[in-house]
């Protein structure tokens, strides 16, 4: 089954996002395990920008350590990589920069087509304050979405579905003070069931829980998880608030 399939089913769950520059192919294996034994199944990688780590050698290896499902979450063309499962092609509709638009896709398409890959277009939503500018803003040179406008992003979001895309992903940056607003998740929501990921600002399970109530696919967790490495148990405080 596709990774797009096993989406449309699925119960909602965190979501591991993994920076390859801050996790070592040495400590991957073990916390891939953790995640894996709370109940996880797929794992985002990739970043708006990477410095140190060779994407490709990296998730090839990845691979061979864990039987993990790898979705890349490129911050460009030159992210990409055969080595994962399925790639999330990624519309950046909260901003008005033509290469995230499209210029980034002529590019990256060609490729996709001939390692045959799985691609997940996805209509990815930057949020936040002018306040709090995280690495994404300043890659692409693009402004959130205020976390006050829940209505302009059922706007952009509606507006990625009705030109095909098959996801949402509302997205406050890795390490934001604050992740998108419960209205705009729940706005979001109103007006369609295609996955919904929601990241950034998230650390803690009372964080999620109002997102995953909200209806939330997947609450994305990245720089929590990076700091501290999450043991099982860690994992398994996010995956109960699914089931509660």
């Amino acid at each position: 089954m596709s990774v797009l399939s096993s989406w449309q089913n699925v119960a909602p769950q965190p979501l591991w996002l993994i920076d390859p520059d801050k996790l070592p192919l040495e400590r991957y294996e073990a916390a891939a395990e953790a995640y894996l034994a709370a109940g996880g199944r797929w794992a985002l990688v990739g970043g708006s920008f990477l410095a140190q780590a060779d994407l490709q050698a990296w998730c090839s290896e990845a691979r061979k350590r864990s039987p993990l499902s790898l979705v890349l979450f490129p911050g460009s063309p030159l992210q990409l990589t055969p080595a994962v499962d399925a790639v999330l092609f990624l519309f950046l509709a909260s901003g008005r920069n033509p290469h995230y638009l499209i210029g980034a896709h002529v590019e990256a398409a060609p490729h996709l087509y001939r390692w045959q890959m799985e691609v997940i277009p996805t209509t990815y939503i930057l949020v936040g304050s002018p306040a709090d500018l995280r690495t994404v803003h300043y890659i692409t040179q693009t402004l959130p979405i205020p976390l006050d406008k829940p209505e302009l992003v059922q706007a952009t979001a509606l507006a990625g579905l009705f030109l095909g895309q098959r996801v949402v992903y509302l997205d406050a940056g890795s390490g934001a003070s604050r992740g998108p607003s419960l209205e705009a998740v729940a706005a979001v929501r109103a007006v369609t069931q295609a996955p919904l990921l929601v990241g950034g600002g998230i650390t803690r399970p009372e964080e999620a829980y109002p997102l995953f109530a909200q209806g939330a696919t997947f609450v994305v967790i990245g720089t929590a998880a990076e700091k501290n490495l999450f043991s099982r148990s860690a994992w398994e405080e996010f995956f109960a608030l699914c089931s509660s």
